[in-house]
């Protein structure tokens, strides 16, 4: 009888260590996953810059490694490094040779200068830059000195760039060429869009141009010309326009609507409808993976679409909830104003900006920018 007490003893003392040794080893394991979902849940979703005595109000330009802003007060450039969030003036400004406009086409940094004219940064000096096309001349070619541009785009394979602003110049790169091809003449386009053919869109404040490329080398406006131009007209002021899938968005008044591509018959079809016609869309921008859309009405309010196509209800809040916690309150910050801009960039993070701030904001986590995560901070001009 002792012999089996002592035996069942021993069995109970071996099955308490191994118990003991079982929870030794999965223990880690737990805090581990613990760990991890908290990781996950801190994401930073926002980066914000408070400007002091900039002003950010004009389209940017990016490439793989740097966001460049355009800086009106003193017509530089600042540089954002994306991967590391590191702010520094680029580009010194200047008052008789100011850049007005700028852009990329993935390999170089695009210039539009007052009293030069379009210049393709040599990744050194303004000054040694090649001028690819001078407009320092009266008369010289299409365009004179006293035109201003407010921005550049280029076409998805690189062979055209439009500078628009006062009208819009269309200009072909190929070969390392650049040759002003048509000019669309009017006081104010506030976007443009140009494709692989050489055809282009001018966006006013209420018309759509369609430019063909087999459409004369000047169009005037207010007239449609040989060569199959167009002008579309829209009862309200047109507010932000986008392209995509075939698709041209445009934002006026309280709606948001859809067309094809305005070299076919333009065919509008109301995507979203704001719930108070008292309300008006500011602007909004398409990203790889949702939609962004400002408005105001008594305040700020944004429209969040989980897809890129604006289908699905979206999420409509007067503000947007950081990560950032305010040490005051003790509540995370919020965000709540307008911008001027709009801009999804290459890593899918929303850059927000107008006159003297700059958001970034993603709410899977920013991307990048790692010394401006989840912290406000101030940058002040050179």
């Amino acid at each position: 009888m002792k012999r089996i007490s002592i035996i069942t003893m021993l069995v109970l003392a071996i099955t308490l260590t191994a118990n003991a040794q079982q929870r030794k080893r999965t223990a880690p394991a737990r805090k581990a996953t613990t760990a991890q979902s908290t990781a996950n849940k801190s994401k930073a979703n926002i980066c914000i810059v408070n400007m002091k005595d900039i002003s950010l109000e004009k389209p940017l330009a990016e490439d793989a490694n740097y966001l460049y802003l355009l800086d009106q007060l003193d017509r530089s450039i600042i540089g954002i490094d994306k991967k590391t969030g590191d702010i520094k003036k680029l580009i010194p400004g200047g008052r008789d040779k100011m850049i007005t406009a700028i852009g990329h086409d993935g390999k170089d940094l695009y210039m539009m200068v007052t009293n030069v004219g379009l210049v393709r940064y040599n990744g050194t000096d303004r000054g040694t830059s090649p001028c690819l096309f001078a407009t320092s001349d009266w008369g010289k070619g299409l365009i004179a000195h006293q035109r201003t541009f407010d921005g550049i785009v280029f076409s998805p394979n690189k062979r055209w760039l439009v500078a628009y602003g006062s009208g819009a110049i269309l200009f072909d790169l190929d070969g390392g060429r650049c040759k002003p091809v048509r000019e669309f003449t009017t006081n104010d386009v506030m976007n443009a869009f140009v494709f692989d053919d050489g055809s282009m869109i001018a966006v006013t404040l209420h018309d759509i141009v369609a430019i063909p490329n087999t459409a004369a080398t000047t169009i005037k406006t207010y007239h449609e010309t040989d060569g199959g131009a167009k002008i579309y007209k829209i009862k309200s002021d047109i507010q932000a326009t986008a392209i995509k899938d075939g698709m041209l968005y445009a934002a006026w008044s309280s709606f948001i609507g859809k067309t094809p591509l305005p070299w076919q018959d333009i065919k509008w079809e109301q995507v979203y409808q704001l719930e108070s016609s008292d309300n008006r869309f500011r602007n909004f921008a398409i990203g790889p993976k949702s939609i962004m859309a400002e408005c105001d009405e008594y305040g700020q309010y944004y429209c969040e679409w989980q897809s890129n196509d604006f289908s699905g209800t979206p999420q409509v809040t007067d503000k947007i909830t950081t990560t950032i916690m305010d040490q005051i309150l003790k509540r995370p910050r919020a965000i709540q104003r307008n911008s001027d801009q709009l801009h999804f960039d290459q890593q899918g993070n929303l850059i927000m900006y107008g006159y003297d701030h700059l958001d970034i904001y993603n709410p899977d986590g920013v991307k990048g920018y790692t010394k401006l995560q989840n912290t406000v901070t101030r940058y002040k001009a050179e």
